[in-house]
């Protein structure tokens, strides 16, 4: 007895081991792809910076958020379905969630149609009533692509999505430049954005060999993915107010040369999350739909593997916060020094939404969306009563300790919603929150004794002097 206990704990101990193995090295793919396609953004941001004039970048950020919106606001969880769905390999649910897509697509193209003259006379701007009908073809081309990305995802194929998508970029970066010195005018950008996204969607036929497409509507597909999207699109609605009632609220309550600096610091921090957010969606999220075990025993089998992954952040956050004024002071000239206080703070409250985006990914995995939803609400709330309470009353820095309460609010919600399911980890987070927290003091007050920073002190001097 005792031969086969001590077989069967080695044997748990060497599982336990792959299955870090291999969750590293899928962390690594998911992980190194979204910064190799940062570069790529970044590059493609410089080389049309160069050779484009200012104002038309300025004209495609706006058409890029209308657009961003009109995704976001009409997202129907079609994906997130499949990925959560044990039908989903089925022809019949494959090819519901095509024609969905495809409807979706067609009916977004139809409401920029009817939404062109009231933008543009809300923006003042006459040439938005040509370039948003063409602009919106985006939603048509974009609604054809084919599913397979989503069944690569749920089969945790990340490696072949990984380089489909750093291809895309690169695609899109020599497009884009070949187009802006061809014609450097704002179609050079409306067109750089059509044809990298027809490239995005044709490839997307070549991720699965074998797979064809009908349209077609079956009647308990249809049903499943609409109750499952139900809630993702309320969540995605909840969410884009969320994630964008600060530069709402911003634009109207501070000087815009103030706003542009937040919004550096903002662009940055938001960069750090969306490694999570992207982590979550690949791998925690249809690990967990396609595992059989809930509750507690899907807990004990997830643990071991969350908390390297939750230490190895906690620290590189924390130094992240450290330098976040010095990569600023290095990379921007003194008109943006404020930013860097500004990412600090804003780096504090992206450890909440992490501890958010892991939770986030767990709860869509065993199918309850509403939580989402619901974690977002509060989210939404605590910033909007707190950004207007704070900013005029004690100024911009205490506004974004609202910012980063707001987070923090959000992931409470979620650790409640988690222990009902048997899912709560509070004791990691805890654990990791507290080294977060006291290694990245310890790392400021130590950098600043070697003259790497102006140590905590230069902290409080920086929060002194950001007043809007």
């Amino acid at each position: 007895m005792t031969a086969w206990r001590v077989g069967g704990g080695i044997a748990k101990v060497a599982s336990t081991v792959r299955a870090r193995g291999t969750l590293f090295a899928q962390i690594g793919w998911v992980g190194g792809s979204f910064v190799a396609q940062q570069v790529v953004r970044l590059a493609t941001n410089v080389a049309l910076a160069w050779l484009l004039a200012p104002a038309l970048l300025g004209t495609m950020l706006l058409i890029n958020t209308l657009r961003t919106g009109g995704e976001l606001l009409s997202d129907v969880g079609i994906g997130q379905s499949m990925v959560h769905n044990q039908r989903a390999e089925e022809r019949a649910f494959f090819d519901t969630a095509w024609t969905l897509k495809i409807v979706r697509g067609l009916v977004l193209f139809v409401i920029a149609l009817a939404l062109t003259v009231p933008l543009a006379a809300l923006y003042d701007d006459p040439q938005l009533r040509v370039l948003l009908p063409i602009s919106a073809l985006i939603f048509v081309i974009s609604g054809f692509a084919s599913p397979s990305r989503y069944l690569l995802q749920k089969r945790l194929e990340v490696r072949r999505i990984a380089l489909f998508d750093l291809a895309v970029s690169v695609a899109s970066l020599v497009i884009h430049i070949v187009f802006a010195l061809l014609s450097p005018t704002i179609w050079a950008l409306v067109g750089g954005l059509l044809l990298g996204t027809l490239v995005s969607t044709v490839g997307s036929y070549f991720l699965l060999r074998g797979v064809t497409h009908r349209l077609k509507i079956e009647r308990h597909a249809l049903r499943e993915i609409t109750h499952f999207g139900k809630w993702i699109f309320f969540a995605s609605l909840v969410y884009f107010l969320a994630m964008n009632f600060d530069r709402l609220y911003f634009a109207d309550a501070i000087p815009f040369a103030v706003l542009g600096i937040y919004g550096i610091a903002r662009t940055f921090a938001d960069t750090v999350l969306q490694v999570f957010q992207r982590m979550g969606n690949m791998l925690i999220f249809p690990k967990i739909s396609a595992s059989e075990e809930r509750g507690f025993a899907l807990r004990a089998r997830i643990a071991p593997l969350r908390w390297p992954v939750l230490i190895g952040s906690a620290a590189a956050l924390a130094l992240a916060v450290t330098f976040a004024d010095t990569f600023i002071d290095l990379a921007y000239d003194d008109r943006y020094s404020s930013a860097g206080i500004f990412l600090t703070i804003l780096l504090v409250g992206t450890w909440f939404a992490i501890l958010g985006a892991l939770a986030d990914a767990m709860v869509m995995g065993v199918g309850k969306p509403a939580s989402v939803a619901t974690s977002n609400i509060v989210k939404l709330a605590v910033i909007a009563g707190t950004l207007p309470m704070f900013l005029p009353r004690w100024g911009i820095i205490a506004a974004l300790f609202g910012f980063v309460a707001g987070e923090a609010a959000r992931y409470a919600v979620l650790v409640w919603r988690k222990h009902a399911l048997g899912l709560a980890f509070f004791r990691q987070d805890l654990a990791a929150t507290m080294l977060f927290l006291v290694f990245a003091l310890f790392c400021r007050e130590f950098s600043g004794l070697l003259g790497l920073t102006s140590g905590l002190a230069g902290w409080v001097a920086q929060a002194g002097t950001a007043h809007v």
